[in-house]
């Protein structure tokens, strides 16, 4: 079924994007010094804030393109380059840990830091963004095929928030039994699929312009 592709694609794609299972050593160490109690607060703002920072891209980040003048091709471009970089930092494992000391830097001057750094840019950075405005640029024009992509939409964005927030609770656990080894080897599988999402945002974007070329040649 339609929804059931679309549901599996964001899944799968935003949940490579954000990865939380490398963020799984910045977040430990950014938290190292909190009580259980604050944690597992901080955690659930976190998965919050990710909630709503991705339904926004989502819903309105189209919107806020045109106002700027960017066009969805642009766009792709620009979104596929930035996941493709961070597809390839997967693959060579230094996504997350370039950032890591100014996110501890910043962090330590801050009493909550569960939206900046933790919800953005350590988990839902740029990458996810330009993935959610672009899926809904390509939304259907029929109102039930539209209706039911935006469902699945919300539905795979609260399952990843879902799985931010247990992978994050259970992190000692994951990185005993997994240890870094395990975590870098599924950080790489991810960088796979994040650099083919990456690829694939950029071919569609120059197919269709040179698509759009082509008719405006025929009319001519």
């Amino acid at each position: 079924m339609f929804e059931t592709s679309v549901f599996l694609t964001i899944l799968i794609g935003l949940f490579s994007l954000i990865n939380p299972l490398g963020g799984l050593p910045v977040y430990i160490s950014l938290t190292q010094d909190m009580s259980d109690e604050n944690k597992l607060k901080t955690l659930k703002k976190t998965c919050f804030y990710i909630f709503i920072i991705c339904v926004v891209s989502y819903f309105i980040g189209v919107y806020l393109l045109n106002f700027f003048g960017i066009t969805i091709p642009a766009l792709r471009v620009a979104g596929g380059l930035v996941i493709f970089r961070s597809g390839w930092q997967l693959l060579n494992v230094t996504h997350k840990k370039e950032i890591s000391g100014n996110l501890k830097e910043e962090s330590d001057k801050k009493d909550d830091i569960s939206f900046s750094p933790l919800a953005m840019p350590l988990l839902a950075g740029p990458g996810s963004m330009s993935f959610l405005i672009t899926l809904y640029a390509s939304r259907p024009d029929d109102f039930y095929k539209g209706l039911g992509q935006d469902t699945v939409a919300i539905a795979a964005i609260i399952i990843v928030s879902f799985a931010i927030y247990f992978i994050f609770k259970f992190a000692p656990r994951l990185m005993k039994y997994a240890g870094q080894a395990g975590l870098t080897s599924l950080s790489k599988i991810m960088g796979f699929l994040v650099i083919g999402i990456g690829v694939q945002m950029i071919i569609s974007s120059i197919a269709q312009v040179v698509k759009n070329i082509f008719l405006e040649l025929q009319h001519l």
